[in-house]
């Protein structure tokens, strides 16, 4: 039997794990993740729709995020000689989905990390939710450099060996002037969509608030003053008529034409085990653009629109469900405790 400080180190070791996880990203930060205890350092991982966007009308988001927390959790428990594993097991509920059970195991020894490309067929896939990564996971010591850079980046092209492990992650890298007009015309339907605008206000925090758990701050978006007050302005009028929209929009366009490439992540159907397993790749490829020196923007205002088709045939996929433009900039990032 464990002694009894074995027992109390076992424990914070879990919290740890579980404190370091709850940094994973999702959109507008809402963390739509719930853990529910179970014997044997087992959790229920539920889909809480407390959290849901209005403008996430079929989870894509919630679910990519819901993948997210899981490869956070994964990495951070190889750090500390510890695997996570996944039995899927997807059940409606009246207030969120469950997708499976994670437990959290004590490993001795190193092993194969699993592959995460897009093209493995379902049996291969179910490499990703029984594994996890392990002690020889190469990412792992790179995860707490995971950021959001909304700068403006320079003309500077990916590495090939980035180029590479992005596409090993099943992303297709799009040219950002072609996808440019796509953003502009997506962010004009945004600001014009009253969903959109209600998510923003329910999940913006000011800045008496401090540093509140959830949630995104104005400072962390980078905005100048002209924008912070075309903001203002948006949310005190339920969105902005099409002239204003489209001087909004091109602050995006801006972003986006200061970018070395345009990462598109797709699924092959909309199943909740598909957008999950596509957040967990999401969340390497991040880690993976990070820990090569260079910046990402998670910017999917394509995607959340009916701009979403054409995005698909551009990139020639079934269902692009997120983006992120990707780049090298010397500017640091706003300082966020959401990272």
């Amino acid at each position: 039997m464990q002694s009894e400080t074995q027992t109390i180190q076992h424990k914070t070791e879990i919290l740890s794990l579980l404190n370091t996880a709850q940094c994973a990203p999702s959109a507008y930060n809402t963390q739509p993740w719930r853990l529910h205890p179970l014997p044997d350092d087992a959790y229920l991982l539920v889909y809480a729709y407390t959290d849901r966007l209005l403008a996430d009308v079929g989870n894509c988001n919630g679910l990519l995020s819901m993948g997210a927390y899981y490869e956070t959790l994964s990495l951070a428990a190889s750090l500390q000689g510890k695997q996570v594993a996944f039995e899927p097991n997807v059940v409606q509920r009246a207030d969120g989905l469950e997708l499976g059970k994670v437990r959290i195991l004590s490993v001795v020894g190193k092993g194969k990390a699993p592959s995460y490309g897009r093209g493995d067929d379902e049996r291969d896939k179910s490499a990703l939710y029984c594994g996890g990564a392990d002690l020889s996971d190469p990412l792992a010591p790179f995860l707490s450099l995971r950021q959001t850079n909304r700068n403006p980046y320079e003309y500077l092209p990916l590495s090939p060996k980035l180029k590479r492990d992005l596409l090993n992650l099943g992303c297709v890298l799009l040219e950002p002037q072609a996808v440019a007009p796509l953003v502009a015309k997506a962010s004009i339907m945004a600001w014009q969509d009253t969903r959109f605008i209600a998510d923003m206000k329910k999940w913006t925090r000011c800045k008496k608030e401090g540093n509140a758990p959830d949630g995104m701050t104005i400072e962390c978006l980078s905005l100048s003053s002209l924008q912070q007050q075309a903001w203002n302005f948006a949310m005190s009028c339920n969105g902005l008529a099409a002239p204003l929209a489209r001087m909004y929009a091109q602050h995006d366009v801006h972003l986006i034409q200061h970018s070395a490439a345009i990462a598109v992540f797709s699924v092959e159907n909309l199943e909740p085990l598909s957008l999950f397993e596509c957040g967990r790749r999401l969340l390497r490829a991040w880690v993976t653009i990070n820990a090569a020196a260079f910046s990402c923007h998670p910017m999917s205002v394509i995607v959340n629109q009916p701009t979403v088709t054409e995005l698909a045939q551009m990139a020639g996929v079934a269902h692009p469900v997120a983006m992120m433009r990707v780049g090298y900039t010397f500017k640091s990032a706003a300082w966020s405790n959401r990272r």
